[in-house]
């Protein structure tokens, strides 16, 4: 007889009830049907047109009108308000995780291989070959709390990449820094190793249990508020003005960071970008960048240093 929390037929043990992983979508692109996948459109609220099939992110406690700031954190709030799965994950269209044998093999080490690979779209076939079984889903994620993207080597700390990367600014992040540095200390001192590592964690993905992302959430949101609060970022261009999400970005790596601390079981596993949603000529390209600068090498990351000078 199947236990009470089965999520698959013919299951034993502890399996959670429940897997939700909600795939972002601020474009009408297909997502592929999945027992754990969910559709979500965010920024609902401010588009006059409604996705077929999907969830939105206006409906019930939502944040959705905030959407050109926090991104795909507006899927992130209304899941944390509006639903109780027992795992609760967030997804991009363009961007998966991978849950193959290989990537399985490797989630409790420290010897990661690539943080990602590059697939032309997301399909059941595509879905399938990246081991998205969902029986053999289900019991992967038992040895875990958390899973999260393999961290890729950025060759300069994660604070240096952040006050260098396009559309962001020096400023917002030195803000949160000195909010953390005034809250509890053990999120300042997981934010100094974090922000002074060159391991980043990228794209605002993960799988976590429910009582970890409800703590997540309730932290990440609480600090962006406060954020919010102090910084006026109306004048600042449509792309910086996502900042909440490019901030999140890196309080994701810090929080992680101390949920490692704490003795929390973290799975890493690569990333899926799926760069031939709008053409098959822009897969081909960043296919062809990824095999002469493979993702986290040192190659690639003199590269992009080289580019930076010109």
């Amino acid at each position: 007889m199947d236990s009470p929390g089965c999520i698959v037929p013919g299951c034993r043990g502890t399996i959670m009830s429940e897997i939700k992983i909600y795939v972002v979508c601020h474009k009408l692109f297909e997502v592929p049907s999945h027992p754990y996948l969910f559709p979500i459109q965010v920024g609902a609220s401010l588009s006059a047109n409604r996705f077929p099939g999907m969830l939105y992110d206006d409906t019930g406690d939502s944040i959705s009108n905030k959407n050109r700031s926090y991104c795909e954190l507006t899927a992130q709030y209304w899941a944390w308000k509006n639903d109780a799965a027992a795992w609760q994950g967030i997804f991009h269209y363009r961007r998966y995780l991978s849950f193959d044998a290989r990537s399985q093999a490797r989630a409790a080490g420290e010897h990661f291989g690539r943080p990602y690979r590059v697939l032309e779209r997301p399909t059941a076939q595509s879905l399938r070959r990246a081991g998205y079984d969902p029986q053999g889903l289900a019991r992967f994620l038992e040895a875990f709390d958390v899973i999260a993207p393999v961290p890729e080597n950025m060759g300069m700390t994660a604070a240096r990449q952040y006050e260098t990367a396009p559309h962001h600014y020096a400023a917002d992040l030195t803000i949160v820094r000195e909010l953390l540095r005034r809250g509890d200390p053990r999120d300042w001192r997981a934010a100094e190793e974090y922000l002074n590592g060159t391991n980043l964690y990228f794209g605002n993905l993960f799988l976590m249990r429910r009582p970890l992302f409800e703590r997540y959430s309730a932290w990440l949101f609480d600090l962006l508020a406060k954020y919010d609060e102090q910084k006026d970022v109306s004048g600042y261009s449509p792309q910086a003005q996502r900042v909440d999400g490019y901030l999140a970005e890196r309080l994701f790596g810090v929080y992680l960071t101390r949920l490692r601390a704490e003795g929390t079981a973290v799975g890493f596993v690569p990333r899926l970008h799926f760069a031939g949603m709008e053409s098959r000529g822009a897969y081909l390209k960043q296919r062809a960048e990824t095999l002469l600068l493979p993702p986290g090498s040192v190659r690639r990351n003199a590269a992009r240093r080289l580019l930076r000078k010109i």
